[in-house]
């Protein structure tokens, strides 16, 4: 399983999932919430503080390139402290997979499948993971590979078939929020969505050598950022920024508006298909970055007699990690504090004692790098 390896152009367009991901749906409601009319400017600013970390990940990821987090954190802090490091990204990525899946049920019950149990869509999406997850990293990027041109081509006819109902006036007046409220919803786009990103800490040593690699990343962070923040400024100018943060997806109720010509309605299902696809490829990204984590930390040859066991694990804390909706909103406000944690705190962590050691020549440090 963690021998397999990606193309840069395989490991761009998982980015660009990865990045879009559940968000396409959530994030609009959070920081017009904070923002009001001003999350259009919370989402750029969100975008230009969370574009630099995304390339901090990457560059944090070349001291060692082939080693994942959960390696290198145990040669530069040693067996028990780097293996308490590793063990709480294990359970980061674990509690990803979990609120993720929640979110899954939570929206197909609600808006689509009103009558069906919500364990029977997590059982679903559990059993869809585990397959994947037996298929190997490269048959998970091919698949992306191939569903990106169509989620492509429908992201952008959504927004095209949105635009008659665009109202520019309701972005106005500008900054009445004051910067610290536009600062603050800026947190929710710059970590749900590339703070989030440090899962590729543990993706990238499985990506084929190439002089492009960080290029084709970048691209992907780059184009990933851009669609999150057209995605909230079209929700903004469509809905409004008094009735987006009583909508709990707003941004599928701005696809219910379109109407042209009393001939195309009722095409928000384009919108579903996106989010289920691109939360799918999130979803599963952190189930390998959890499965190729607990393979290394303890020493396995093969994890595939335990993917079975994890997604049940993660189909039961899907159940715990909260009971409903107010408490998911309640949690979200904290939750980016451990993403940044995870991001940032940890790595820039890990950075100072690879410098110290290098500093006094430790003689394992060079090993295992290009």
């Amino acid at each position: 399983m963690a021998n397999g390896k990606i193309s840069t152009k395989q490991l761009a367009v998982l980015v660009i999932y990865f990045i879009i991901g559940d968000m396409l749906l959530v994030l609009p409601s959070l920081i017009v919430s904070a923002a009001k009319q001003d999350a259009w400017l919370s989402g750029m600013l969100g975008f230009i503080v969370g574009w630099p970390v995304a390339w901090f990940l990457y560059k944090f990821s070349r001291l060692y390139p082939k080693l994942t987090i959960v390696q290198y954190s145990r040669r530069l802090l040693g067996k028990w402290l780097g293996g308490l490091v590793a063990i709480f990204y294990l359970y980061y990525y674990l509690t990803n997979v979990s609120v993720i899946l929640r979110e899954v049920g939570d929206f197909i019950t609600t808006q689509f499948l009103t009558e069906t149990p919500i364990m029977v869509i997590h059982l679903l999406m559990v059993i869809l993971i585990i397959w994947s997850m037996k298929s190997g990293i490269e048959t998970i990027a091919r698949t992306g590979e191939t569903f990106f041109p169509w989620n492509a081509l429908l992201f952008i006819a959504l927004i095209i078939l949105l635009l008659p109902q665009v109202q520019m006036d309701r972005i106005q007046p500008i900054m009445t929020e004051g910067l610290r409220n536009i600062n603050y919803a800026s947190l929710y786009s710059s970590t749900f969505t590339f703070c989030e990103m440090n899962v590729f800490l543990m993706i990238l040593p499985q990506v084929a050598n190439s002089k492009h690699t960080e290029r084709d990343y970048l691209i992907g962070a780059f184009l990933g950022g851009m669609a999150i923040c057209s995605i909230v400024m079209l929700t903004l100018v469509v809905i409004g920024p008094n009735l987006i943060p009583s909508l709990i997806y707003p941004t599928y109720s701005a696809a219910q508006k379109i109407n042209i010509g009393n001939f195309l309605q009722r095409v928000e299902a384009i919108l579903a298909i996106n989010w289920i696809i691109s939360t799918y490829f999130k979803i599963i990204l952190n189930f390998y970055a959890l499965m190729l984590g607990l393979t290394q930390l303890l020493k396995l040859r093969d994890t595939r007699s335990m993917t079975v066991p994890v997604g049940l694990i993660a189909f039961g804390l899907a159940f715990a990690v909260t009971p409903n909706t107010v408490h998911f909103n309640y949690m979200i406000n904290y939750y980016i504090y451990w993403d940044i944690t995870c991001a940032i705190v940890l790595p820039l962590l890990l950075y100072a004692i690879h410098l110290i050691r290098k500093k006094y020549g430790h003689p394992n440090l060079q090993q295992d790098r290009l």
